[in-house]
């Protein structure tokens, strides 16, 4: 076996291996957290985290992957730059999080948010610019991290992050059971951020970062993360424009059931999404810098791992969605089964997102913004239309056909870049099948059982 292989599958192993364990324990303190808080704190809290991840894609540059591909990756003057860069994006972050707080006050004060909706919720202007002190907190994060992608070292990596959010979640149950608010939430969330620096520049070794900004790297820099920002900036819009839309469409009540059936198809979406851009993408990237003949064959293989997995989630949780949501919440979170298994089918689309990471690899990047434009222009307007003629079950099946809707696109891309291989693209459609009959007979088991 080779040693790129080696890497690759070790990479792999430890990503996914880490991914479950993370998922489970996020699973497990969120069963809690569902017993002990109304849903309205959940639904709260989605807004605080949308605004977040808005905020942070808004400027982002792209940082992380042009350390993964830059031949300038293990330069420390460019490293420097880098952190530097990163460091003063995150205190500006903090400032606009203050501004939009303070804004959102007046506005609730002024009479012009809906009455009745999670935006009006008045703990909300004072959530935000306190749970967005994490990015500041972030911010000094040494770009070790980055280099040890770019040499899938993923065991390190995956340990600190376990251990981060191990201790955040103790964190917040701790809160939890003291006082049962909101603010146990947006405390908790701080924690994992502290705990990841301090494991960083005081058990693993390596050179600190310094104040640096070279002309040179900056350079680099904005033309690598002018196309990345754009894409993170519509990419934005896209991930979290359900939320943006629904939460001025129903109640706070409503939109925490929900971020249930959101969650629990984000769980796998994010499953696959970590491997894309933590094994994938550096390892594409490699094969791109060194092996340019075999970029083709090397995705094909990756992309078997994703549609054997993607397509029988999505044919499972399709089947079994009502069933899942049942066992595992209370009753006032009943409505998100249906949910569930509409939102499922966006996993049968997600899987040639993939190529969103080959385009990447050979610095493409404007195609990938192409495609996040297509996906959310069809949101936005699919949406508020499916939500007008048929309630929530419209609104959710705009959301899937908005992940269909670049797929043509994405298709077209990789055949002109010489790496679309049609055959690859059908053949092992059969697994959603699979994973639909699973999970029909599961359900009807429990049922049978039940009576």
């Amino acid at each position: 076996m080779t040693s790129f292989k080696r890497r690759v599958i070790s990479a792999g192993m430890w990503t996914m291996g880490g991914y479950v364990v993370a998922q489970f324990l996020r699973l497990a303190s969120n069963l809690i957290l569902t017993r002990l808080l109304v849903p309205s704190m959940f639904g709260v809290m989605s807004i605080v985290t949308m605004v977040m991840v808005g905020m942070v894609l808004f400027t982002d540059l792209g940082l992380r992957e042009n350390v993964i591909q830059s031949p300038r990756g293990n330069d420390p003057a460019f490293l420097d730059t880098v952190w530097t860069i990163q460091i003063l994006r995150g205190i500006l972050l903090w400032f606009v999080s203050v501004l939009i707080g303070g804004a959102l006050y007046f506005a609730d004060r002024m009479g012009w948010v809906p009455a009745h909706t999670a935006y009006a919720d008045p703990v909300l202007p004072w959530v935000i610019p306190v749970a967005t002190l994490s990015l500041i907190f972030s911010a000094f994060e040494p770009t070790w991290t980055s280099t040890a992608s770019r040499r899938l070292e993923q065991s390190k990596l995956t340990l600190i992050e376990l251990a981060s959010q191990l201790g955040g979640i103790l964190v917040t149950l701790a809160l939890v059971a003291v006082e049962r608010s909101i603010w146990a939430l947006v405390v908790g969330s701080l924690i994992p951020a502290v705990i990841r620096n301090i494991i960083v520049y005081r058990i693993i070794p390596g050179a600190p970062n310094r104040w640096h900004l070279e002309p040179a790297a900056v350079h680099e820099v904005l033309q690598f993360g002018k196309w990345v920002f754009l894409a993170s900036v519509v990419g934005f819009l896209f991930m979290n424009g359900d939320r943006l839309m629904l939460g001025g469409m129903v109640s706070a009540h409503e939109l925490g059931v929900y971020m249930v059936a959101y969650l629990l198809v984000y769980s796998v979406n994010q499953a696959f999404g970590r491997l894309a851009s933590s094994v994938v993408f550096p390892a594409i990237s490699e094969v791109h810098r060194n092996r340019p003949e075999h970029f083709g064959r090397t995705y094909y293989r990756f992309r078997l791992f994703f549609d054997f997995g993607l397509l029988f989630m999505a044919g499972f949780l399709f089947n079994a969605g009502e069933w899942l949501v049942h066992f595992l919440y209370d009753e006032r979170y009943a409505g998100a089964g249906y949910m569930l298994e509409i939102l499922s089918l966006e996993l049968v689309a997600l899987r040639y997102n993939l190529a969103d990471q080959g385009f990447i690899a050979k610095g493409e990047t404007k195609l990938v913004s192409n495609l996040i434009i297509v996906r959310t222009l069809v949101l936005f307007v699919a949406l508020p239309l499916g939500a007008r003629s048929f309630g929530m079950v419209g609104a959710m099946w705009a959301i899937v056909a908005s992940y269909f809707a670049s797929v043509p696109f994405s298709l077209y891309y990789k055949y002109k870049l010489k790496f679309l291989h049609p055959g690859k693209e059908l053949y092992v459609l059969p697994m959603f099948l699979l994973g639909g009959g699973l999970g029909w007979l599961l359900s009807q088991v429990t049922l049978s059982w039940r009576h």
